[in-house]
């Protein structure tokens, strides 16, 4: 899954950013995720490669 920051939690995005809190997902800032969204649709598949 990729998601923002937890609801409420924004303001923490600068601190989270460097720790693995996700369980597997990707997070993103609350930012990052209005941008994510202006660009891909509701139920577009990803393929995330490392």
């Amino acid at each position: 899954m990729v998601h923002g920051q937890r609801n409420g939690f924004g303001w923490l995005a600068p601190v989270l950013q460097h720790f693995d809190w996700t369980d597997g997902s990707i997070a993103i800032t609350n930012a990052e995720m209005d941008e994510f969204m202006s660009l891909v649709s509701p139920g577009t598949p990803i393929d995330i490669r490392w």
